[in-house]
């Protein structure tokens, strides 16, 4: 259980992009800024790196439905991978995370949570320790709906915790810096930041969308990517790019490096495509398994998906002060439950040795 703390402050991610299509238009040999990128039109971008982004608007995306902060298209256009720094310096620069606000603490003689180490552009190996989230006052109630579903599937299944804080301050009142927090809002398209970027970072719920498309981007809101970008793909299926349209094909490359998986690759995972999606002919799968045998998907978080989350995450209950107390439930990497002397032992570890919470402070968290 040593590495539960490590991971929770390192992301690493499973898969990603790195290979160009015919036909994208490249960037120029330019410098990497929010303002040159915005320069070039709508579509499909080959970066100085050779990695393909697509541009909507003020937005770019990679692999569909993955939303890139500005530090992260920098440094894929220059480096070709969002991550740029060692996971254990990453880790190094922070200790303690405050699980409701997210930011480093430091217990002093008021015991109270302070910014330490704390980068206006964290990187991408900054988890979270608890997903702040407000809801957006325009959010229709059939998205609000499904959204507080899927927070409640991924609270019921892995150690991955969600603080609803709809309607209190965004900035802290006495430093402030603006709190990383997710806020859910009303789109035409699904979408979603990877892993926590700093500030806010919306989760786009198109109308009339299932749960299972809300897990799938909450998914890649705590650092998941897509099942089928994973490295050892090609042991498992095989891929006719042929029926895919060569605006999508990106879609489908690879991440070779900076990965962090868990088994091996999983039909079932909320974070994979189906076998027909994308396809041209929608009678002729894009994807099988090597026995030429094709699967839908995922509607809810494999056991690969809850193993993924669980070997990271660490589940805390919302306080107002620093104790990093456990919910009554914690599970360990292979999904089976601590038994409650475990889940002492852990708490006391993040406790400095003290496992009892105070008799106060916890905050109301309904969904």
């Amino acid at each position: 259980m040593k590495n539960l703390r490590y991971f929770l402050y390192c992301l690493s991610l499973l898969f990603f992009l790195s290979a160009c299509n015919e036909g994208d238009t490249p960037l120029d040999d330019q410098e990497g800024s929010q303002e040159n990128f915005l320069s070039y039109e709508d579509g499909l971008i080959t970066l100085k790196s050779g990695a393909i982004v697509e541009k909507k608007g003020d937005n770019f995306y990679w692999q569909g439905d993955l939303m890139l902060s500005q530090t992260q298209l920098e440094a894929l256009d220059e480096f070709g991978d969002i991550i740029v720094e060692d996971p254990s310096e990453a880790a190094s620069q922070t200790r303690n995370i405050h699980p409701v606000y997210n930011i480093p603490v430091k217990a002093g003689e008021d015991n109270v949570a302070v910014p330490r180490a704390f980068g206006i552009n964290p990187t991408p190996f900054n988890m979270w320790a608890m997903v702040r989230f407000v809801y957006s006052p325009t959010l229709t109630f059939d998205r609000r709906n499904i959204i507080r579903q899927a927070l409640q599937h991924w609270e019921a299944n892995t150690n991955v915790r969600f603080y609803n804080a709809t309607g209190q301050p965004t900035v802290d009142p006495v430093y402030g810096f603006a709190y990383p927090y997710l806020e859910f809002v009303n789109s035409t398209v699904n979408s979603s930041f990877v892993g926590r970027i700093g500030g806010r970072q919306a989760v786009n719920i198109a109308a009339f969308q299932t749960v299972a498309v809300a897990i799938h981007e909450i998914g890649h809101a705590i650092g998941l990517l897509h099942e089928q970008s994973r490295f050892d793909r090609d042991s498992f299926i095989n891929l006719n790019l042929s029926n895919v349209p060569s605006d999508n094909r990106h879609n489908f490359n690879k991440r070779t490096t900076n990965y962090y998986a868990v088994g091996p690759l999983d039909y079932n995972s909320v974070m994979m495509y189906g076998s027909f999606d994308f396809a041209i002919n929608p009678s002729i799968p894009v994807m099988t398994r090597k026995d030429g045998t094709t699967w839908t998907g995922g509607n809810v978080l494999s056991g690969g998906d809850r193993s993924w989350a669980n070997s990271i995450y660490i589940p805390y209950i919302a306080r107002s002060d620093i104790y990093a107390e456990l919910a009554p439930v914690v599970f360990k990497p292979d999904n089976t439950i601590m038994s409650a002397s475990e889940r002492l032992q852990l708490q006391a570890q993040l406790n400095n040795g003290n496992p009892n919470p105070p008799n106060c402070c916890r905050l109301p968290n309904n969904f």
